[in-house]
């Protein structure tokens, strides 16, 4: 999801990079970059920061202000609050919602993403939009594979056209929220 997203982010909103804080760093890994820590050009050459913790994200973030980024996409481990954030896409799958109610995204537009899951009507207090991304077994595929789905070249099976239509929902969403705070 945070690979697809940074991907698509960097082609059609701005420039952007990836933050990985998660302590098992799998977004990083799809990014085709390894998982030691510090700043790497990844796929497309969108930068990659590992670093591992939420606690360290303030390091990251300053090293993308240098590079003039206009976005960052953050992987965060599953926690009870994030840390102060612009725009937070809040990734939960169906046993999650259970805890929703608990979760605080401190952000100033938080976007509620219901993934691998069936369409159903999902509310979350803070967030601005949601959006369903549904299973599809060609994402799940390129996942394995290490290949953001976004970019994935694949036959168009019905689950997978759903998925996309989805995911670009998502990134409208996102896109508009951006595309407001630049005009700030």
């Amino acid at each position: 999801m945070a690979t697809s997203t940074v991907l698509y982010m960097t082609a059609a909103v701005a420039a952007a990079g990836l933050i990985d804080a998660s302590p098992v760093p799998v977004a990083a890994r799809l990014m085709a970059v390894d998982a030691v820590e510090g700043v790497h050009a990844g796929r497309e050459e969108v930068p990659v920061a590992v670093v591992r913790t939420p606690d360290r994200l303030d390091a990251a973030l300053s090293i993308f202000e240098e590079m003039r980024l206009g976005a960052a996409v953050i992987d965060l481990p599953p926690m009870v609050k994030t840390p102060r954030l612009d725009i937070a896409v809040v990734v939960t799958d169906p046993p999650g919602l259970e805890f929703i109610g608990e979760f605080k995204a401190d952000a100033k537009y938080t976007v509620l993403v219901l993934n691998m899951a069936e369409e159903k009507t999902v509310s979350y207090k803070d967030a601005v939009a949601t959006v369903t991304l549904p299973y599809s077994p060609v994402v799940a595929r390129a996942y394995v594979k290490k290949i953001p789905p976004v970019l994935a070249h694949s036959p168009k099976a019905p689950y997978h056209a759903q998925w996309r239509k989805q995911f670009f929902k998502l990134m409208a969403e996102v896109e508009k929220i951006v595309k407001k705070e630049v005009r700030r």
